[in-house]
């Protein structure tokens, strides 16, 4: 059988010294590594580039959600969106909803992290109940809440109202409505209701930084006398305050963008006092069928988002904090 020698050659310097592109060099290892990621990088460009592409040239366009015909406007749907009685209302109350619901979930998910990390017994099996409310959907995790706290047969309106007497007596009187139906209260329920939902991704972020710290320690600082909150002030959150910038920055995105669980719970009543940026997008693309309209305040939510992602990851630079 006879051996192509120049092609075993061909082959053996590619292997040695890679090849060019004119004045690129590729190594061999350049040229795996992108080979690699080569896939990742198309399905990515699928699920994510192209659509936000498309996002941002439908918000130059005059669109009828029933209508085929894009008329192009420029900047005008822009120049509308500021010019919407709702928006910065419903900026407002996404800010709201974002801060609210961030701190609420840092501290619960925080607390049960540290409580978990200190039981050497069963922490596994409360581990899984906690982690349970992030595996659940959040339609399943809505219709639950909104039985419960039914005016009717709901056990947290019962217990609310009539065995403590807390919220008709002392929130919104005696109006016989649910959270949901009372102004006041609707957005504070939903920030309950989506932190409860969603701690256990603070969890999950800090129990890993916290298993990750030596128990020699802890050790240490027991011999020379230290107390608990000193402990935790010198030793624990100095080693997991980059995972909690990171975890923050990215529960705050989330939050801000959220829209199933707010949608589900309230749909932006009573009136407007849940309508965040999500579902203003949402009522002007489906509800008034301005489709440009709509994506111009998708990007301008976006814009803001990144403006702001950009300022704290400038300040704060959380990945500093985890290197170190």
């Amino acid at each position: 059988m006879a051996i192509d020698n120049e092609r075993l050659d061909r082959s053996r310097r590619f292997y040695e010294d890679g090849f060019s592109i004119g004045r690129l060099e590729i190594t061999p290892d350049d040229f795996w590594g992108w080979l690699t990621i080569l896939p990742v990088l198309g399905l990515y460009t699928l699920i994510a580039l192209i659509p936000i592409a498309f996002a941002i040239v439908a918000s130059f366009h005059s669109i009828h959600l029933l209508s085929p015909e894009w008329q192009f406007v420029g900047l005008q749907n822009y120049q509308k969106v500021f010019r919407i009685d709702e928006f910065w209302g419903s900026m407002w109350r996404g800010s709201v909803f974002m801060v609210g619901s961030t701190l609420l979930q840092l501290v619960v998910g925080v607390w049960m992290a540290l409580v978990i990390n200190k039981i050497t017994r069963g922490g596994r099996i409360l581990s899984t109940f906690v982690f349970t409310s992030y595996l659940i959907p959040t339609i399943i995790v809505a219709m639950v809440f909104q039985f419960m706290l039914d005016p009717t047969d709901g056990v947290l309106h019962w217990l609310g109202v009539d065995k403590i007497g807390l919220w008709e007596g002392y929130l919104f009187g005696n109006t016989g409505t649910t959270l949901f139906g009372t102004v006041k209260l609707a957005m504070l329920a939903t920030v309950i209701i989506s932190s409860w939902k969603f701690a256990a991704f603070v969890t999950l972020f800090t129990l890993a930084q916290l298993q990750s710290i030596p128990d020699r320690f802890y050790e240490a600082a027991k011999i020379c006398g230290a107390t608990t909150w000193e402990m935790f002030r010198d030793i624990t959150l100095p080693r997991v305050w980059g995972a909690i910038l990171v975890v923050v920055f990215l529960r705050a995105v989330f939050m801000f963008n959220k829209y199933d669980i707010i949608w589900q719970l309230t749909q932006g009543g009573p009136g407007v006092s849940t309508k965040t940026m999500p579902i203003l997008a949402y009522d002007t693309t489906f509800q008034t069928s301005a489709y440009g309209l709509g994506n111009a305040i998708a990007i301008v939510m976006f814009l803001f988002l990144m403006a702001g992602g950009i300022v704290y990851l400038s300040v704060l630079n959380p990945s500093q904090e985890v290197e170190t």
